[in-house]
């Protein structure tokens, strides 16, 4: 997997890329794997800046 650089500066990593992918792939309920196959290297960078940028903003809410 290659890395992911986030807004802010950073790069995602391959924990955060793989809890990712496995979150949006329940999310629209399909396997991970079929995931990974139907969606193009940007979509999958665009799933993961998604998510970590969620992430960061419910840590600094705490």
């Amino acid at each position: 997997m290659s890395m992911v650089e986030l807004p802010g500066g950073g790069c995602a990593t391959d924990s955060e890329a793989l809890n990712a992918l496995a979150a949006e792939a329940r999310r629209r309920g399909v396997s991970y794997g079929h995931l990974v196959a139907s969606t193009t290297e940007w979509e999958r960078a665009e799933i993961i800046r998604d998510y970590c940028a969620g992430r960061r903003r419910k840590a600094r809410k705490k």
